[in-house]
């Protein structure tokens, strides 16, 4: 159950090529019973790698067939691609006391998380039959997808049921904190304000009343799963200091341009906002004043959204396992107004370009070298090999990522706008 946001989207992306907006997906039928997965995989009597895709969507929205999702050409090169559905929104991450109160863990809010915990686990008892090996299981995912798989590299309720895991502009939950009583709060003032006697009524109600209903009363920042003390035993930047998770071969990593395609007409007041919360102004202003104002607030956007947090979640997991970042740069031709977009580096992944995305030579290159070290991952923990250019380790200390644009190379990442957004 969603609306059509993730449609809204496609079509935002393809206006910005000049594409009209029927070059975008359709809205799919949508229902409650929606916990269903698909695989593609070359060779049923194989031993795979297994690559498990956790779609975006802000958690209200997206769906695991999307276009750009499709495993076909990923399962051609040698593993087997499974993608995944889970609740969204208010069905995936309603917390309440009441619906605490029905749970053995004593907990509510993190539906969407445990649905995809479910399919980890068929994942792990039958993905043998379609030529898989549960042993090497790579979770991917991109911005919601990429926050919960960071969630579950959190939890000890996935711990066994992947190895290696890749999170594309998703880095938010190293500063989730909201804990389950705050979320079941925020149930409560939802169903008050919605007029609602209890959940029976709430489950009572045809799911797509539900789903309007929530649009305009379950309002909140963002659809995270609560530090309940069960799924996550606390919040993960403390998860991290203590280094109380499963250590495991991870990939962290961020586009360019994350909030570019939403800055349609910026203001200055924005910019003077974030001035005023900045702990030094002079500083940033000194950093970012002379850019324009959309790359102004488009850089704090991915800042502090993106870069920033997958850097808080780099430098933990790089104290106990290996650990590799990456910028992707690559702007399509014609595509100068919106950049390296949120979510730009997906066809790339899956070797998906839409027809109606302008993909030459260059971008048919990097979706090769992209590929490579994707499946080179999924297959040892390690994205290096075949003659690629070297990705190194990511540290605390030397901060290296790979740049992935239409000439690949490895730069040290400034960490001074970091710095000045940690009291934003």
């Amino acid at each position: 159950m969603q609306d059509d946001g993730n449609v809204r989207w496609y079509r935002s992306v393809a206006a910005a090529f000049g594409q009209p907006p029927d070059v975008a997906p359709s809205q799919p039928p949508t229902a409650e019973d929606c916990l269903f997965l698909n695989v593609w995989t070359p060779d049923v009597d194989g031993r795979l790698p297994v690559m498990v895709w956790i779609h975006g969507g802000g958690n209200v929205n997206g769906w695991s067939f999307e276009p750009n999702y499709r495993g076909a050409e990923l399962a051609a090169r040698g593993v087997v691609v499974v993608s995944i559905q889970y609740r969204l929104g208010v069905f995936g991450f309603l917390a309440h006391p009441a619906l605490s109160a029905e749970s053995p863990a004593g907990s509510s809010g993190n539906y969407g998380v445990l649905d995809q915990i479910q399919a980890l686990r068929w994942v792990n008892r039958h993905i043998h039959h379609f030529g898989g090996n549960r042993g090497k299981v790579t979770l991917f995912g991109e911005s919601a997808g990429a926050g919960n798989i960071a969630y579950l590299l959190l939890s000890p309720l996935a711990d066994g049921l992947f190895h290696r895991a890749i999170a594309q502009s998703g880095g938010w939950p190293a500063e989730q904190r909201r804990t389950l009583a705050d979320n079941e709060a925020q149930g409560e003032a939802f169903l008050a304000v919605a007029g609602v006697e209890g959940i029976a009524a709430l489950r009572g109600m045809p799911a797509g009343a539900l789903l309007k209903m929530a649009a305009a009363h379950f309002i909140r920042e963002y659809d995270d799963p609560p530090v309940d003390g069960w799924l996550l035993p606390a919040p993960p930047a403390e998860l991290l200091a203590r280094r109380a998770f499963k250590p495991r071969p991870v990939i962290f990593g961020v586009n360019a341009n994350e909030g570019l395609l939403d800055l349609v007409d910026p203001k200055q007041a924005q910019w003077r906002e974030a001035l005023a919360e900045a702990p030094d102004a002079a500083a940033l202003q000194g950093l970012l004043g002379d850019r324009p104002l959309r790359e102004r607030l488009d850089a704090l956007h991915t800042a502090a959204m993106f870069d920033c947090p997958s850097r808080i979640l780099a430098d933990g997991f790089a104290a106990v396992a290996p650990t590799y970042y990456y910028r992707f740069d690559r702007v399509r031709p014609g595509g100068q107004r919106i950049g390296a977009y949120h979510g730009a580096e997906i066809p790339y992944v899956f070797n998906t370009h839409d027809p109606w995305l302008p993909t030459g030579a260059a971008d048919r290159a990097l979706t090769e070298r992209m590929l490579g070290y994707w499946l080179r991952f999924a297959a040892t923990g390690d994205p290096n090999g075949d003659g690629a250019l070297l990705w190194p380790r990511w540290s605390a200390q030397e901060s290296q990522a790979l740049l992935l644009d239409e000439e690949l190379r490895t730069e040290r990442l400034n960490r001074a706008l970091c710095s000045l957004l940690k009291g934003i």
